[in-house]
């Protein structure tokens, strides 16, 4: 006899309502607006429904799966562009449950899920991925929904993370760059990336094939190592030994530049 109560916060355009267990409950859906009316929702087992607000009045229905519309986008930084190998975030609902595992594939072939949820998919591009346009489908317990999506041979985006934004960018010595933690210059700065696509393996590493400059400063700079992070799904990692002539500063500008395309420009620090 336990009730758990769990508080949306409006502002989105579907919302999933999970109820019930594995015995008789009664449970009541009241749409407060104007001329709303009550969704009777009790049953005996689990349930899960999609309330949705398209005009003025609630609409409750059982959860489907849907992927928003242009709702497949790179892991990065969440705008368009995925690339073999990268990793990409898929925004919906209805996306998974509990009771059958998640799966996504691009025509035919499976995608490594790396996250899940009823409402973002974080999950690989498969490296033999084409570029060019593919269907991408999601099978999910409430069902399937698919996405015509656009698959570049790269398309380079720097991780930012935090509050206020940062890059995903690391020194030398592991401590993660920024003002309070600048780098010295000469010594290697680390950054985080995805959409770099098709890789070499040599070794233990798997190198990118398109060869990947930094633009530091405006400066266009060679670097060390351009491939996967070893031991990640996704995630590009680039060395940059920076050079000691490169003035200091607390907001330098860092873009990646790989076959004439420009990643996001992401601040850095140097000492």
């Amino acid at each position: 006899m336990v009730s758990r109560l769990q508080v949306c916060d409006g502002s989105q355009g579907s919302y999933q309502i999970s109820i019930g267990a594995g015995q008789a409950y009664k449970a009541f859906v009241t749409d407060l607006a104007s001329a709303g009316a009550t969704s009777d929702l009790s049953g005996s087992a689990p349930a899960s429904y999609k309330a949705t607000r398209r005009q003025l009045n609630l609409v409750v229905a059982p959860q489907d799966a849907v992927i928003t519309s242009g709702g497949v986008v790179n892991a990065a930084t969440f705008t368009e562009g995925i690339a073999p190998g990268g990793l990409m975030s898929i925004f919906g609902t209805g996306l998974s449950g509990a009771g059958l595992a998640t799966t996504v594939d691009i025509d035919g072939t499976d995608a490594t899920l790396v996250a899940a949820s009823p409402f973002q998919i974080n999950a690989g591009v498969p490296q033999e991925i084409q570029p060019g346009e593919h269907t991408l489908h999601v099978h999910s317990i409430f069902g399937d929904a698919q996405q015509q999506v656009v698959v570049s041979a790269v398309a380079p985006q720097i991780f930012v993370t935090g509050i206020p934004a940062a890059g995903a960018v690391v020194n030398q010595d592991n401590t993660i760059n920024g003002p309070n933690a600048p780098l010295t210059r000469g010594q290697t700065l680390i950054v985080y990336a995805t959409g770099l696509g098709a890789v070499r393996v040599e070794g233990q590493l798997a190198r990118v094939i398109a060869p990947v400059t930094v633009l530091l400063n405006g400066q266009e700079l060679p670097v060390a190592y351009a491939g996967l992070s070893p031991g990640y799904i996704g995630l590009y990692q680039i060395n940059l030994a920076v050079p000691a002539s490169i003035p200091p500063g607390l907001g330098i500008s860092l873009t990646l530049k790989q076959g004439g395309v420009l990643s996001n420009t992401i601040p850095v620090s140097l000492q």
